[in-house]
This record gives C-alpha cells, structure tokens and sequence, in this order.
C-alpha cells in the first residue's frame, strides 16, 4: 500500500512538473539568444557597419546633422530609414532543416554580409551574417552573433513583418548606393539667401535673385543693378532650391570624355548661398542627343531632352534631370512683367 501510494505521489510530482514547463513555454524551439535578431528601439542605434568578403566596407554613422558615410558624406535617409525598419522588424520564419545547414554554411562562407549594429558602445550590440536568400525568393539565410556571447552554429530563414521578398539586398558595399544625391536642400526658403546663374555663353541673360528676409525678392544683374521683374515669376524659380537631386552618378563615363567634358566651358553655372554663408555651386553642361531619328519632316533636337551633365560637390559628375534645370536656368528676361 505504502509503495503504491508513493508512487501516485510520484506521478503527481512529474505531473505537476511538467504542467509548470508547459505554462512557461513559449511555443517555440528557438534559442532565444541566438534567434533574436530585431533592435525594438532603433533610435539606440548610433552605427551601422556593413562588409563583405571582397574588403568592401560602409561606415554609416549617426551624427546631430543626419547620417553619414564613411565620415565623408551626407547619408541618403530613405536608405537608412530601410535599414532601421528592417532591424525593428525582422523576425525569424523558420531554422534551416538540419540537413541543409551545411550546405547553407558553406554557401554564406563564400559569400555573404556582415552587419554590425551599434547602440552607443565601442563593441556592436548585434552582428548579423547575411547570407543567399532561399529558392522561392521569400526569405532569406542569416546568422546572429552577440559579442561576449558568441555566433549561432546554425542559419535561420529570416523575413520581416508585413513584407514578402529577400533582405540581402537592403545591405550594399558601393558608398554610390548610400551617398546623399542631395545637390540643394533649403525647405524652408527663408534659409536660402541668394541663387546665382550665369549663362556662360550669354551673360546679358545671367541675373542673381536676391532672396531677401521677410521681403520680395529682388532680381540683379551680374553688375549689381535691379532688373524688371515679375515677382511671381521670380518666386516660383526658387521652388526648385527647396530640395533638387542629381539623377545618378556617371561612373562609366570613359575618362578621355570626362575630361574633354570638364575641359570644356559649362553652359550654366548655379550658385545657392544659404543665410549662414555656405555656398553650394553645380556645373551644367548639355548633352548630345542620342536618340533615333523622330522620322520624316520632324525636326531632331540638338540636345538630350530629358537629362544633362553637371558637376557637383566640385568634382563629381551626375546626370540630372531637364525638368527641373530647365526652370532654374531661365534668362533674366523670362522673369520681365
């Protein structure tokens, strides 16, 4: 009697035990050391180191005037907001099958990202080893690492919250895909204090706008005298000031042409200078046209209708938009009443 009480006590011990582990569970096999990979507060974060196997590396870093790159340019913030979302929102869809992993390691050996993410340390506070995205496009390989803790010896499957497709390409090595393509940025026009455009080939049609604090704009000859003007026309001209972007940058351009370009008089040169001083100039210079003939009877435009060369930041060359340059360029008499 005394052993078959003892054992029912035993069996509600076990069971009681069991019952415990099975409220405390969260449903979920994972290591939650090594599968946690989200930062939940992003604005902790203060540097994003990204690499790969071929030496390439970026340096994004947060500073009180915007983030920048590899200590030498603004950030594009569109590119950077990307990545604090996906810290904030990456979740884990599934471990790789066991009898994948080698296979999946051996892969991200060869090729795959590091990413380090910092929160105001000298040591990163997460390491994610970014690896191949999986077969069906919708998830991708990574790998978590915590300093002092050490790295996962398996890959998981990761995805985002809210979004189908692969993470991989969030993280680029070219400082191109990450540099601010920002040329003049005043959005709030009462900043900007005055533009200048001089038509190389025609300075009669050259002019400065004078942006003045709390009154009309005036429009000026390079001499300095006041020139008819219609202030709406004048005002809407500074529109563009607000916020204009190079297209893109024009790396292979063969360098005999870039320097036959540069050695070349520029057709328009634009100056904006903000009310603390700093002056930011850009070089203009039309394109050929290199578009098929139109046809029979229709005359063919000299010019590349839709982008020209620029030089901006003194020596980088970009393509930009006509859209915009065409508005900014106008001749002094386009602003008579």
């Amino acid at each position: 009697m005394n052993r078959r009480l003892l054992l029912l006590l035993v069996l509600a011990a076990l069971g009681a035990a069991a019952w415990w582990l099975s409220s405390r569970s969260t449903g979920s096999t994972l290591d939650p050391t090594l599968s946690d990979f989200a930062i939940a507060d992003t604005a902790r974060v203060t540097r994003i180191h990204i690499s790969d196997r071929k030496g390439k590396t970026i340096d994004l870093r947060r500073t009180r005037n915007g983030w920048n790159v590899n200590g030498s340019y603004r950030a594009r913030q569109p590119e950077v907001s990307t990545l604090l979302n996906t810290f904030k929102r990456i979740e884990v869809k599934s471990p790789v099958p066991k009898s994948a992993e080698e296979t999946a390691l051996r892969a991200m050996a060869a090729s795959s990202i590091k990413v380090e993410i910092y929160t105001g340390g000298a040591e990163p506070e997460k390491i994610w080893i970014v690896g191949h995205d999986t077969k069906d496009q919708k998830g991708t390989h990574m790998v978590l690492e915590l300093p002092g803790v050490g790295r996962s010896s398996a890959p998981f499957i990761m995805g985002m919250q809210g979004f189908i497709g692969i993470l991989n390409t969030r993280f680029p090595t070219d400082p191109d895909n990450w540099r601010s393509s920002s040329v003049f940025s005043y959005p709030d026009l009462h900043a900007l204090a005055s533009v200048e455009v001089e038509h190389v080939a025609r300075p009669d049609a050259s002019y400065r706008i004078d942006n003045r604090l709390g009154a009309t704009p005036l429009l000026l000859a390079p001499s300095g005298a006041a020139l008819p003007m219609d202030t709406v026309l004048v005002q809407a001209a500074l529109l563009p000031y607000k916020e204009f972007n190079y297209d893109h940058i024009m790396r292979d351009v063969a360098p005999a042409m870039r320097d036959s370009l540069l050695a070349a008089a520029p057709n328009f040169v634009i100056t904006a200078t903000g009310r603390d001083g700093a002056a930011q100039s850009m070089r203009l210079w039309y394109m050929a046209n290199r578009s098929e003939d139109p046809g029979f009877d229709t005359p063919r435009p000299l010019h590349d209708p839709v982008r020209m060369w620029a030089v901006v930041q003194d020596s980088l060359l970009v393509a930009v938009q006509r859209q915009y340059v065409d508005i900014m360029t106008q001749p002094a008499s386009a602003f008579r009443p």
